[in-house]
């Protein structure tokens, strides 16, 4: 049994929400994302973003990141949401590793997916986890970035039809510079079987392919450039710039990790004693 059923992927996935909505794993997510974002807009509420509209905030942001990219976010847009923006991107490897960190990890380890495979084959299970885990994700990025839009039209000084346009584009952005980071964590979760192990080995991967793109950079730029690839992270440049032509290049780069994270997941998941 091969062929890939889009309706038992579509069941599994509807099974992997409500499982992570009511286990540990999911529920600690949403506890500490919620706790995160909600000291963070208490700040925000306040007006705290608005000194990075002026010159020295700008001027810190473009010594953080880019000139580019602090003209783009704080000019002739709300503060409170580029600021949001800024913290959210900034924070999206840490949330989504532990977020979707268990796919078939527990599985896996306990044997579950024993029972579900004389019902449903590898792939289907494979896709619907990887779909299952996007879900969640994805919901808790479009909820807070509701959240921060609607305090920026109370806050800001800006329109409420650009402040509209952008929270499309905010939603968008981050969902789409999450996804790769899912696929990565699909790859951990089959190779280890705890989710608690295989979080620890997605941000272990992560971390030191930063440090050694850190590093080889002093010497070897070029080379560099080329290491920080094995990780979603390069794509981060051009999401931070919250325009649409930088956006569609990301769409176009996006998928590639996607498949090739996936596949090595899907070899490894497909031969795997389960």
């Amino acid at each position: 049994m091969n062929a890939l059923r889009f309706k038992t992927v579509k069941t599994l996935v509807k099974q992997d929400v409500y499982y992570a909505l009511r286990s540990t794993r999911g529920l600690l997510f949403l506890v500490f994302f919620g706790v995160f974002w909600l000291w963070l807009f208490s700040k925000l509420a306040g007006g705290g973003a608005q000194w990075l509209a002026n010159p020295e905030g700008s001027f810190i942001i473009g010594w953080l990141f880019d000139p580019e990219i602090a003209r783009s976010l704080f000019v002739d847009r709300s503060a409170t949401l580029s600021a949001f923006f800024l913290l959210a991107i900034s924070t999206v490897p840490l949330f989504v590793l532990f977020a979707a960190s268990d796919q078939t990890a527990n599985d896996i380890g306990s044997k579950y997916l024993r029972f579900l495979t004389p019902r449903c084959n590898r792939i289907e299970i494979f896709i619907a986890r990887f779909l299952g885990a996007t879900l969640l994700v994805a919901g808790a990025y479009v909820l807070i970035t509701l959240i921060a839009s609607v305090m920026a039209v109370f806050v800001d000084d800006v329109s409420f039809s650009g402040i509209i346009a952008d929270t499309v584009l905010i939603a968008l952005s981050l969902i789409i510079y999450a996804l790769p980071f899912i696929a990565l964590m699909s790859l951990c979760s089959v190779i280890v079987g705890s989710a608690g192990l295989s979080a620890l080995v997605g941000i272990s991967v992560y971390v030191v392919v930063l440090l050694v793109v850190s590093v080889i950079g002093i010497k070897m730029p070029a080379v560099a450039d080329t290491v920080s690839y094995l990780i979603p992270n390069a794509t981060k440049s051009m999401i931070l710039r919250l325009q649409w032509p930088s956006l569609l290049q990301v769409m176009m780069i996006v998928p590639i990790y996607i498949l090739a994270y996936g596949l090595l997941g899907w070899r490894i998941f497909a031969k795997r004693d389960i």
